[in-house]
């Protein structure tokens, strides 16, 4: 048995990245519900989820190779493992099997000009939200610390496609008044898990291309959401964006930078599979979008260690 690596994301960096074979066996079973249902034996938890009993033994005698489930050789009894593990890294490795499928699914295709136009959370949007989550999570105070020094008069901030909500969350910590703009579907999921409002985070479903909060804010702040469209949509979106920042805030933009960092490249993949004109874009386009919205750029953004990230603030 081995340990797992500290990060099961798919943007560890690279050689150091965890076993493919186990994020896609662990997401099968998962997504299979064996886990839930756990202790039992192959043939009585094949027999609940209505499964396939020789095939649910071999990938749960494989998944002991790693200490995620183990076994009583008397009875054959399969259970959680010493090296099961937790929600927030069960979510990453689900991200991440997906991440393995489309990538050898795809950039084939890509590379010969076809496109996959499912877009990136559709299937299975609460492990895409879950994966992001555990990803922002111990980021989101160094990130807001940021945001805050550089604006420190801030007392309202929109949260532009705030999806899973950790940075939101961490806002209204700070005492901040926050909005958290997400697509009806992601919002609808935030609703019903209800962290968010009962964190005082007003939600806001829609789509910021047709439609944006009201505002005025002392902070817009773009995570994860740049990187996922081409440049003509970017520029429309900061030009959209302009007149609802007040005269003595900004906007933070947080994103691979082409170029600046090496996993911004790994990154990059991940986006061209995604099918919708995503890439890591350069700090020169950034910059080009920005200032022709509207922002004046600070001169050097700033980056996040560990993740690949930077930051571009803008007034």
């Amino acid at each position: 048995m081995t340990d797992h690596p500290d990060d099961l994301s798919f943007l560890s960096p690279p050689g150091q990245v965890a076993d493919w074979r186990m994020m896609v066996l662990f997401d099968a079973v998962a997504g299979a519900g064996v886990f839930a249902e756990l202790p039992g034996t192959a043939d009585d938890l094949a027999a609940a989820l209505g499964l396939d009993p020789h095939a649910l033994r071999v990938a749960l005698d494989a998944l002991r190779a790693w200490g995620i489930v183990e076994r009583d050789d008397g009875e054959g009894r399969y259970a959680i493992g010493p090296q099961a593990p937790s929600p927030g890294a069960t979510a990453a490795i689900r991200q991440h099997a997906r991440a393995v499928r489309r990538w050898s699914a795809s950039v084939g295709d890509r590379l010969r000009g076809v496109a996959d136009d499912r877009a990136a959370g559709t299937l299975e949007p609460e492990v895409f939200l879950d994966a992001l989550a555990e990803a922002a999570r111990s980021t989101a105070p160094q990130v807001v610390d940021l945001c805050l020094t550089r604006f420190p008069r801030a007392r309202s901030v929109v949260d532009l496609g705030g999806c899973h909500g950790e940075h939101s969350l961490e806002f209204a910590r700070r005492g901040l008044q926050v909005t958290m703009q997400d697509l009806p579907t992601m919002i609808e999921i935030a609703q019903r898990r209800g962290r968010l409002a009962s964190a005082g985070v007003e939600l806001f479903a829609g789509n910021f291309f047709e439609e944006l909060p009201d505002g005025p804010f002392d902070l817009v702040f773009c995570a994860g959401i740049t990187h996922t469209f081409d440049g003509d949509h970017n520029l429309a979106l900061y030009r959209r964006l302009r007149p609802i920042v007040n005269a003595r805030g900004g906007i933070a933009v947080v994103t691979f930078l082409r170029g600046r960092q090496p996993l911004a490249d790994l990154f990059a993949v991940q986006m061209m599979v995604n099918g919708n004109g995503g890439d890591t874009h350069a700090e020169a386009d950034y910059r080009a979008w920005l200032t022709a919205a509207g922002f004046r750029v600070d001169d050097q953004p700033v980056d996040l260690p560990g993740r690949g990230q930077s930051i571009l603030f803008a007034t």
